[in-house]
């Protein structure tokens, strides 16, 4: 029996379209991240107390604490500078002597014993003491300068994390202290031929430490202690240099440092070494994480303009929102992001559907 080719082909067709349809259908897509406005929150309303959880805000000349539901709970104006965490904050003069260091409820905690500006980073206290080249570890019980370093050189990078405390100076030295106040190692990255520490973080273990270092060149470098043995196990010489202070971070797991460098983001794969750039506008400001999908947020700034890119995996970029504003923030807590700008603060819930 002969086949009519002109009912064969419009068959055939019918087919495949069917087949496509069918895997189209039931083949899941690709889900992808989400931000979902939760809700919008003013900071001049007038503080509530609940008695759970607080998360530290500084806006401007204001700073304080507000709830997860979005409740004002405690709200500060500052009157010179200030520095906060989630677990203190201290407000100070210009003669800053005596300064008292206040817990998240407005509660006293201590009074540090001693001249200089006070900074809180999470659970723990410093003092960064007059001329810029020595800072003290303060007992946040009792306010006394537990340990004091001096050095002659000023400090230009300071970084704490739960495993110790990383500092910079202008003559190109990089000190690591362990979480006690010791003293643990001196490193110099060296090959500048003007050596500055422009900016530095220690990993969450403690095992590796970054920089960004000197001038002509700039370059950024990873070290990695291997039995009290500090060891170079990456360095990039960068295109164009910075002038100024720059932010670098650890991912919480440690797999990936970050870089702000003078035009574009660099993030390091500590264990593969492989370095990726990604195109920013303007300076790093903060980096948060959230454990969703490995979701990164980072928010830089220029001018009025700023930028919330977002990462997912640590280092694939997935989106980016912008606003203008005189000044902002960004926070994560769990599945949560938080984004302050001016005298408001929005909360977006983080997801992949």
């Amino acid at each position: 029996m002969k086949v009519n080719k002109r009912v064969l082909v419009p068959a055939l067709l019918c087919v495949v379209a069917a087949l496509v349809y069918f895997f189209l259908n039931y083949i899941p897509l690709e889900k992808e991240l989400q931000l979902t406005p939760e809700w919008t929150a003013d900071i001049s309303e007038t503080p509530e107390t609940d008695g759970g959880e607080r998360l530290p805000f500084r806006l401007g000349r204001n700073l304080g604490y507000f709830s997860p539901a979005g409740k004002i709970s405690l709200l500060k104006r500052i009157p010179y500078k200030a520095t906060i965490s989630k677990n203190f904050f201290a407000l100070y003069a210009q003669d800053a002597h005596g300064i008292q260091v206040f817990d998240s409820e407005g509660k006293p905690k201590c009074e540090i014993k001693g001249a200089g500006f006070p900074f809180v980073q999470d659970e723990r206290i410093f003092l960064m003491l007059p001329g810029g080249n020595s800072f003290a570890f303060v007992e946040s019980e009792g306010g006394s300068l537990a340990s004091v370093f001096e050095n002659s050189a000023p400090i230009t990078a300071f970084h704490s994390s739960k495993s110790g405390v990383a500092v910079g100076y202008a003559n190109g030295e990089f000190l690591v202290f362990d979480s006690d106040g010791n003293l643990k190692f001196t490193l110099n990255p060296g090959a500048s031929e003007f050596p500055v520490i422009l900016g530095g973080a220690i990993s969450n273990g403690g095992k590796m430490f970054a920089c960004v270092s000197g001038q002509d060149p700039q370059r950024v470098v990873l070290y990695r202690n291997e039995e009290n043995y500090q060891k170079i196990i990456f360095h990039q010489n960068l295109g164009k240099s910075l002038a100024r202070q720059t932010f670098v971070h650890f991912s919480k797991n440690d797999g990936f440092v970050y870089f702000d460098t003078a035009d574009s983001l660099i993030i390091l794969d500590t264990e593969k070494f492989y370095a990726k750039l990604i195109p920013l506008d303007g300076t790093v400001l903060d980096i948060q994480e959230s454990e969703v999908a490995d979701s990164v947020f980072v928010l830089s700034r220029n001018g009025k303009n700023y930028t919330v890119t977002i990462l997912e995996n640590f280092n694939e970029t997935v989106g980016e929102f912008k606003f203008e504003a005189e000044n902002a923030f960004i926070l994560v807590e769990g599945n949560s992001l938080y984004v302050g700008r001016d005298e408001k603060i929005s909360r977006l819930t983080i997801s992949k559907e």
